[in-house]
């Protein structure tokens, strides 16, 4: 557990590998199981995109006085895996607390005061209820969806800087490019996508992915090469993708969701002495091998194509599928 005055701190938790790794989540507590030490923070209307956090019941526990539906904040470290054919990021508390205003947008001061309205024009029944504030007083029940619909969750999205932060810096195991990309219902032209995987273990396979969507990333796929340190700014986000045809009685389709990191803004270059990496793995080595050479033993194209393979194939052998936007 985060004690208080580490807190205070940010270097005492921000460098679990020697490399800068922080983060923190706000929003609505969702599904906690202590036993399986995960919980989720949804942070919209969509239940699909609620974000799964991972804990440790013993040492980092949810606060008792924060319940389901309660607003919580964790602050996490953020790591890479490999689950079925598909790169994913998990991220980590360290600690839970109750989130303060600056991680709440302008909305949520109304909402609040109002639903303190209510309160208080209750308990003082001799000054006479409005009829709206009679109405602030239906609250909803332990049904799913009227506790969801009380929400006001534009709250939360016009404060995503201070409510969904991930800042990482590592070395660049690999990176993918997808251009001209098509949407798969209507075949409209979509967005390029970039992936780079930033390591700072010495398991590969615990890289975090990050994305970068927009119209021409070719000029900035070509700028990051394998080993580079960089620092990236970013938000904890799900790609739920529907993976069958909806339900003919529910109208509900299975899909599947794919943790990652969405980039805010582009990357930065990691100097020696920024102390963004505090420490030299023996293992960034290897991502170092060939460079400065004059002339590359392999054709670019086909040493790319190794890298990538090396980076995304699974140790089963099978190639990965890159997920959609």
């Amino acid at each position: 557990m985060l004690p208080q005055d580490a807190k205070r701190n940010p270097d005492s938790y921000s460098y679990p590998n020697g490399m800068l790794n922080s983060g923190y989540i706000a929003g609505v507590l969702r599904n906690n199981d202590p036993l399986k030490g995960i919980c989720y923070i949804q942070q919209t209307r969509s239940e699909n995109h609620m974000l799964p956090i991972h804990y440790d019941p013993k040492k980092s526990p949810i606060p008792r006085e924060i319940k389901e539906w309660d607003l919580v904040m964790a602050y996490v470290h953020t790591e890479g895996a490999v689950e079925g054919e598909d790169r994913i990021a998990k991220l980590k508390s360290i600690r839970f607390e109750a989130p303060n205003f600056m991680h709440m947008g302008t909305r949520f001061r109304d909402d609040f005061m109002k639903k303190w309205g209510a309160a208080v024009h209750a308990a003082a029944v001799d000054s006479g209820t409005p009829e709206s504030v009679q109405a602030l007083q239906q609250m909803p029940g332990e049904d799913n969806d009227a506790r969801r619909d009380s929400f006001d969750w534009r709250a939360m999205e016009l404060n995503k800087n201070a409510s969904n932060q991930i800042r990482i810096a590592g070395f660049i195991q690999a990176k993918s490019l997808e251009r001209n990309r098509k949407h798969p219902v209507d075949g409209t032209p979509i967005n390029d996508r970039l992936v780079v995987l930033i390591r700072q273990s010495k398991d590969s396979d615990h890289s975090i992915p990050v994305r970068w969507y927009g119209r021409n990333l070719q000029p900035l796929a070509e700028k990051l090469a394998r080993g580079m340190p960089i620092i990236v700014s970013g938000e904890f986000r799900i790609d739920v993708k529907a993976i069958s045809l909806p339900d003919p009685e529910t109208q509900v389709a299975e899909v599947s969701k794919i943790p990652f990191i969405q980039a805010k803004d582009m990357p930065a270059p990691v100097s020696p002495d920024s102390g963004h990496i505090k420490m030299i793995p023996g293992w960034a080595a290897e991502l170092f091998k060939g460079h400065g050479s004059a002339q590359s033993e392999k054709p670019v194209d086909q040493d790319r194509a190794e890298l990538f393979n090396a980076a995304f194939v699974p140790k089963e052998g099978k190639t990965d599928e890159q997920p959609g936007e």
